[in-house]
């Protein structure tokens, strides 16, 4: 380990030291791009000068602590006809930017574009820029005029119709009379009307229909905007007949021998059906039924481009399905119709119905040498209503050494075995009728079960589980997922030798962890998240958690169901755990020139109570990890400051975590990316435990306790799946007496932790 840090280490400085040599390779009269500024006099915070930044003709070269190494090995590489130089010049070194003056030039006029779009015309906008050692810094310096302020706004829409759905939005229109003038919020405002009437049977309506007439007063710096959708009739649209092509071929030019299959389903009022038209050249595989929560678009009704959206949406859920496509004709009506008419057509593409997956592992913890292999079936359409199903059968062994009184070898086989099986209906399944928010949030229904055996030297784990729910996504942003069933049983069976050491054990953690016990209750997880995948714009990212057990069982203790055993009440035998537990993870992440700073910050309280004297050991905070404090191995930071001279035993767990994550995320050459990170938090128990002292949380003391590390990391970002290699180093360590806690001036090569993942951490 302490080879490869020091290779990593080298490897890196090395990179930075060669890009000190490029000035060497700049062409005479040329000079490399190393720096944008923008300023603005007075500073006005409503011009935001990283939307101007975005127009600049010219970016600078990604720098890294000031070096340019990808440049350099551009230069190095240039013009080299062996393989490995040439395949690292096109693949991982960078072209230089060079300034250019011209270009500069065309910035400015972008800027002044974007300040007049915002309201601030006739700004003056300069450049300047500084030349040394051949590199150039360019300053763009804004003195914004006075913005023009919306005095009056009406509207002026011929078709009276479409005038009253527009004032029932007015309110929520983004153009206001007393703001600032800005084109871009036009631009919205446009978006917003045409989406509203689209969702109202203006099927043809389009941005093209609204015009924004502009009357301004360059001594008041005031602007009249009047709205125009000009014509004296917009035609509405009403559903004819609804044709699925539930096996469509889009390789084809036509369908041939084809057969059409009339389908009715139960409407929303149950006044009367709805019927479809299913259009097949053979067996779709697939019962007709499933599509009557999936299509929103119905026969008789107005267009909705909502509607639509939400069947595209809905569609996608169907995982028999690879490719679906909405289309919609025009029907032929007479001069006498009010309003027009279109047929839909629905066409989906099967994809593949069934995969399997095949995983074989190794392991090396703490020189036991073990593998697993696992075989995970899926069918996308097990019961022909696009019902998913997920089997995983998995099975291996561990050499572990163990003491000569446990087994006469020294050498002890464990074994673990074990499936999980889950199906995913594309549908709601339960008592409740509810149609309208069905229909509104297309939730879907997890059913999951698993069984679990692990032989160790000492004991034996079995664990039954299994779940019943739901997830639904309320718009765009929100995502719900309810457990209303939720059940896990363990079952431990320990060896007569195993029973007489936790007899003499103190530490009523190490003891709980092998106690058999039963989880019955509920889980719910509500996220949000404002993310745009489509671009690199700062988001955050929110999840709240809420996990109950107990409740329910307990309202038959005292009945014959329950039976008492050292105090506590028991079912068939297994004591039930009680207790609720929160979770919150805020996450915000922030782009920059060069890179993404990313954030983490989360916090978590597990209260056992009632039949739970301690929560159960699986369902308590851990620290330390690829994906938490990376400055410490798994499960081997607190609780608090608790201190242990022989760690063996200790199981570092407790029903409270604090814990804030920091890391800036950089390119460096193709594929490979860099970070920089700091971790800080610890783990503590709510309450004094006496084989864990130092571990309670006190609100005026917990941040002394606070454990602290920092690191760097390499990741391998090969867009369908992420490797990542981390090396952290703790420089605060609450387990040290307090006056030690800080460790820089202690640091020594073995408390380095190297830590691999897939995937970020968060």
């Amino acid at each position: 380990m302490r080879k490869l840090v020091r290779i990593s280490l080298l490897a890196l400085m090395a990179t930075f030291i060669c890009g000190c040599s490029v000035r060497k390779y700049v062409p005479d009269g040329s000079s490399l791009l190393t720096s944008n500024r923008i300023t603005i006099e007075p500073d006005n915070r409503d011009i935001n000068k990283l939307e101007i930044n975005r127009h600049l003709k010219q970016q600078p070269i990604n720098q890294i602590f000031g070096f340019m190494p990808l440049v350099s090995l551009h230069y190095k590489t240039a013009g080299k006809k062996n393989g490995l130089s040439r395949w690292l010049n096109e693949h991982v070194g960078k072209e230089p930017v060079y300034y250019n003056g011209p270009l500069t030039a065309e910035s400015k006029k972008e800027i002044i574009t974007y300040l007049n779009n915002s309201g601030y015309f006739k700004s003056e906008v300069t450049s300047s820029h500084e030349t040394k050692n051949s590199k150039t810094r360019v300053t763009y310096k804004i003195k914004p005029s006075e913005p023009y302020i919306i005095k009056n706004l009406k509207y002026d829409i011929s078709d009276s119709a479409v005038a009253d759905l527009v004032v029932r939005i007015e309110q929520r229109l983004p153009v206001k009379a007393g703001e600032i003038y800005n084109a871009y919020k036009m631009d919205d405002e446009r978006d917003m009307i045409v989406e509203f009437l689209n969702n109202h049977g203006y099927y043809d309506f389009t941005k093209d229909n609204i015009i924004f007439e502009v009357d301004t007063n360059f001594k008041a710096r005031r602007a009249d905007v009047t709205i125009c959708i000009r014509g004296e009739k917009f035609d509405k649209y009403l559903i004819d007949n609804i044709f699925v092509y539930p096996d469509y071929k889009f390789q084809k030019t036509a369908l041939c021998d084809t057969t059409e299959h009339t389908f009715s389903f139960s409407s929303r009022d149950k006044s009367s059906a709805t019927t479809f038209h299913f259009v097949t050249d053979g067996d779709p595989k697939i019962n007709f039924n499933t599509f009557n929560q999936m299509i929103l678009i119905h026969p008789g009704e107005l267009f909705s481009q909502r509607m639509v959206s939400q069947t595209y949406h809905s569609l996608h859920n169907l995982k028999i399905y690879s490719r679906s496509n909405i289309r919609f004709d025009t029907v032929p009506s007479s001069k006498n119709d009010t309003v027009r008419h279109l047929n839909c057509n629905i066409q989906l593409q099967k994809g593949k119905l069934q995969s399997y997956n095949i995983q074989l592992e190794g392991s090396n913890s703490a020189g036991n040498f073990g593998t697993l292999g696992s075989v995970t079936y899926k069918n996308n359409n097990i019961f022909h209503g696009s019902e998913i199903l997920t089997v995983k059968l998995k099975g291996g062994y561990q050499l572990i050494s163990t003491d000569k009184e446990i087994a006469s070898s020294g050498i002890f086989q464990g074994n673990e075995f074990g499936g999980e099986a889950s199906i995913t209906f594309p549908r709601f399944l339960g008592p409740l009728n509810i149609k309208h928010f069905v229909l509104e949030y297309q939730p879907r229904t997890m059913v999951t079960a698993g069984y679990d055996s692990r032989t160790r030297p000492l004991y034996r784990r079995q664990t039954v589980q299994a779940g019943f729910g739901y997830n639904w996504m309320a718009n765009s942003r929100m995502q719900h997922i309810l457990t209303p069933i939720n059940l896990n049983s363990v079952k431990v069976d320990q060896s007569d030798y195993f029973k007489t050491l936790l007899e003499h054990e103190e530490n009523q953690r190490l003891k709980d962890q092998y106690t058999s016990h039963l989880i019955f209750g509920l889980n719910y997880s509500f996220i949000f998240s404002n993310q745009n995948p489509n671009f690199e714009r700062d988001f955050f990212y929110f999840k709240a958690d809420v996990e109950t057990s107990g409740n329910l069982l307990s309202l038959f203790n005292g009945t014959k169901i329950m039976t008492e055993g050292d105090g506590y009440h028991e079912i068939l035998g297994i004591r039930y755990a009680q207790y609720v537990k929160f979770g919150l993870d805020f996450r915000y992440f922030c782009y920059t020139k060069g890179g993404s700073f990313a954030f983490r910050a989360m916090g978590g309280y597990g209260i056992p109570y009632g039949n739970s004297y301690d929560m159960p050991f699986e369902k308590n905070f851990y620290g330390g990890g690829a994906n938490s404090m990376r400055g410490w191995g798994f499960r081997k930071l607190g609780p608090g400051g608790y201190q242990v001279a022989d760690d063996n035993n200790a199981e570092r767990i407790g029903n409270i975590q604090l814990e804030f994550n920091a890391e800036y995320r950089f390119p460096i050459y193709g594929v490979l990316n860099g970070a920089l990170f700091t971790d800080i938090g610890n783990i503590w128990n709510s309450k004094p435990i006496e084989s864990f002292p130092e571990s309670e949380f006190v609100l005026d003391e917990f941040h002394k306790q606070l454990a602290m590390d920092m690191g760097f990391g390499f990741r391998f970002d090969f867009s369908f799946f992420l490797l990542r290699f981390d090396f952290a180093i703790p420089y605060r360590d609450p387990s040290y007496d307090e006056n030690e806690r800080w460790r820089f001036n202690k640091w020594q090569w073995r408390d380095v932790v190297f830590n691999f993942g897939i995937g970020y951490p968060f």
